[in-house]
């Protein structure tokens, strides 16, 4: 579709970032879209409430990615025949609360009728186009960051499955059920003029690591032992006998920002969030090369580009 599809007039940002700007008088309005499958993206135990408040969640996450403000939400749903008006009306409530919740509002959209659950939403916001955070800046010399912690969503995917046991991982669960976008972090990040790059984590940090990568033209090595993987990761791993890394490196759906910070500016990012009173952690470097190794230990190796993605 990149390929195919070229950027018309004014198009700042087109195909191939977290979402597309285009420039109108000297502000940008920036937009994206995000669609949600009931079978795909709704565990068992989702409500009808959490429902509605991902999918705003996740479309919002796109917009903080490029440190833009929230102007609206439009949303696409399709409908079994069958379904209870009740149900429905419950998740158009989620999406309501959630869209108030980050200072926005739903708009409009439209209702079909399909075999499932299927929930597209566009979100559409503004910010000034030299504050615009894209995943294509980072340079060598750029510290690598992340906010908040890592491995909660994956993991409470793993305990919603029912592969190991659940007891007093509430939090782990509530992470995939109800995520948070960073939106007020990504407003007050683009404000700094301390970022180079940004993306927001859904796929994978390693995935979205490589995507960093391949858009600034740089190498990025990741210092495995500065992840900050969330404590109750850590106890669910050693409960269930699995590798905390696997959800932290390669599990998705955290919807943090992994950023690329100047190292002249890092302290304004790090005042940033400290008012907002979100953690900022430095978890690697830009190099000069291409793709995205892993430090651990002394030795650097190779990130296998692993992650959730459609088709692959």
């Amino acid at each position: 579709m990149r390929r195919i599809c070229r950027p018309g007039k004014g198009v700042v940002v087109g195909i191939g970032d977290d979402a597309a700007a285009v420039e109108m008088d000297g502000q940008c309005i920036v937009a994206t879209t995000d669609m949600l499958i009931s079978k795909q993206h709704f565990p068992p135990g989702t409500s009808p409430e959490q429902m509605g408040r991902k999918a705003v969640a996740v479309n919002l996450s796109d917009l903080a990615a490029m440190g833009a403000s929230p102007l609206g939400l439009l949303f696409s749903v399709g409908l079994p025949r069958d379904l209870d008006v009740e149900l429905v009306e419950r998740i158009v409530r989620g999406m309501d609360r959630a869209a108030r919740e980050y200072g926005t509002s739903v708009v409009g959209g439209d209702i079909d009728e399909s075999d499932e659950i299927v929930i597209a939403g566009a979100a559409f916001g503004s910010c000034r186009k030299e504050r615009l955070m894209r995943r294509s800046g980072a340079r060598p010399g750029d510290i690598l960051a992340v906010t908040g912690s890592l491995g909660a969503a994956s993991a409470g995917l793993s305990i919603l499955l029912g592969k190991k046991p659940a007891g007093g991982y509430r939090a782990l669960t509530k992470a995939q059920l109800d995520p948070v976008p960073r939106i007020r972090e990504g407003i007050a990040l683009a404000g700094t003029g301390a970022v180079t790059s940004a993306i927001d984590i859904t796929d994978s940090l390693a995935s979205n690591l490589w995507q960093i990568a391949r858009e600034s033209g740089v190498r990025i090595v990741l210092e495995a032992d500065k992840l900050p993987v969330h404590p109750l990761v850590l106890k669910y791993a050693e409960d269930a006998g699995m590798d905390p890394m696997e959800f932290a490196l390669f599990g998705g759906e955290d919807l943090e920002l992994l950023l690329t910070l100047r190292p002249d500016r890092i302290d304004r990012a790090f005042r940033a969030l400290r008012r907002i009173g979100t953690a900022l952690t430095p978890i690697g470097r830009v190099e000069r090369g291409r793709g995205a190794l892993v430090e651990k230990s002394g030795r650097i190796m190779r990130l296998p580009d692993r992650g959730y993605e459609h088709f692959r």
